[in-house]
């Protein structure tokens, strides 16, 4: 989707010249390096107006969100929203962000399902709500989250849920939520087992078994999905790129791990993450 942005721009800024060229001919004539110049500076403007733009219009969107209510249906019009937000952010965040194995999902009219991912950055929910722009998701995220600017109504408005992981009654009505999301065909939902995010020198944290009880009483696929290196954007940002890849490892059908335990399903997945990571 951003790319696309980028060259709707591009073509802007070459009307932009053709249209104010009488204007400049003169000067452009005797100082003919200045071209390239002026065509950076047109678009790099036309980009960040453009930027400029999308964000008051998200933010005047974001307006007539309810915070206080309780969504019982997910918003295919502000969910979509939301992802080419964060896709934008993500983007900002200097990442050259690749993202493979998509293919493997099932299609957006087949059904829902669980997705589960390793967590070792604040960008890889940016990244991973951009790359689903197709599929209604809902992330089960931390209560702080709920109190960033603008981004807190559209969680809202796309059934976002907040945990508190010291409380164990939460961590049951949350995951029986999950549950009936995915199973009415109303959303997927998002998960990251290890609970939190990782800042260790190890691979993976311990899982959290109980967070697959959503897809065993839903009886929906799993979906297992990596994250590489978006722990190291903060050292490039803002004049380093740094190469990140999101990938789809594996689809798990129900009739796979029906009659596992949590623990079983949280091994498969944690082996399946592991062997992709290391």
């Amino acid at each position: 989707m951003i790319h696309k942005v980028n060259v709707v721009l591009s073509t802007i800024a070459m009307a932009v010249l053709m249209c104010i060229n009488p204007a400049i001919n003169l000067f452009t004539r005797s100082h003919l390096y200045l071209i390239p110049v002026i065509m950076a500076g047109l678009w790099i403007g036309a980009y960040f107006v453009f930027l400029l733009l999308m964000w008051i219009f998200l933010a005047v969107v974001s307006a007539t969100i309810n915070t206080k209510k309780d969504y019982q249906k997910h918003s295919r019009f502000y969910g979509v929203l939301f992802s080419l937000l964060m896709e934008n952010a993500a983007q900002l965040s200097s990442a050259n962000i690749t993202i493979t194995g998509m293919e493997k999902l099932p299609k957006p009219s087949e059904g829902r399902f669980l997705f589960v991912s390793n967590h070792i950055s604040i960008y890889d929910t940016f990244i991973q709500v951009g790359a689903f722009l197709k599929y209604p998701l809902a992330f089960i995220s931390k209560p702080e989250n709920f109190n960033i600017p603008i981004g807190h109504r559209y969680m809202t408005r796309c059934r976002y849920m907040a945990i508190d992981r010291e409380d164990v009654r939460s961590g049951a009505k949350i995951t029986k939520k999950a549950a009936d999301m995915i199973s009415s065909g109303d959303c997927c939902v998002g998960v990251y087992p290890e609970g939190t995010r990782n800042r260790t020198e190890e691979t993976l944290l311990e899982f959290k078994h109980g967070c697959f009880k959503s897809a065993v009483w839903a009886k929906s696929p799993i979906v297992i999905g990596v994250v590489h290196n978006s722990n190291n954007i903060k050292n490039g940002f803002p004049f380093k790129r740094t190469k990140v890849h999101f990938e789809i490892v594996e689809v798990m059908p129900y009739e796979q791990f029906k009659d596992w335990s949590t623990v079983q399903i949280s091994d498969y997945v944690k082996e399946k993450m592991l062997t992709r990571l290391q």
